[in-house]
């Protein structure tokens, strides 16, 4: 399978239990994404980023504000993807 660059927001926290806590409010709420080591490209307080597509930053931003979740940056960077 070849692999394409593709943007992708990435959503970093300061700590594992932000990261977490994002997981636990996507997972409830079904918001888009999924957790990541955190891109090399990126700064992070923590090892952990949340991916989604870059369209669904309104919605997240939104949720985890709501919720009380910490992040540090939401970031669209451009990242290796698989493709079928």
């Amino acid at each position: 399978m070849p692999r394409v660059r593709k943007p992708a927001l990435v959503v970093t926290f300061p700590t594992t239990a932000a990261a977490m806590a994002c997981e636990e409010l996507c997972g409830k709420e079904d918001l888009p994404g999924r957790m990541i080591p955190v891109p090399g490209e990126i700064s992070a307080g923590c090892g952990l980023a949340w991916k989604a597509a870059p369209e669904d930053r309104g919605v997240l931003e939104a949720a985890l504000a709501a919720a009380g979740v910490p992040c540090e940056a939401l970031s669209v960077i451009d990242m290796l993807e698989f493709v079928r």
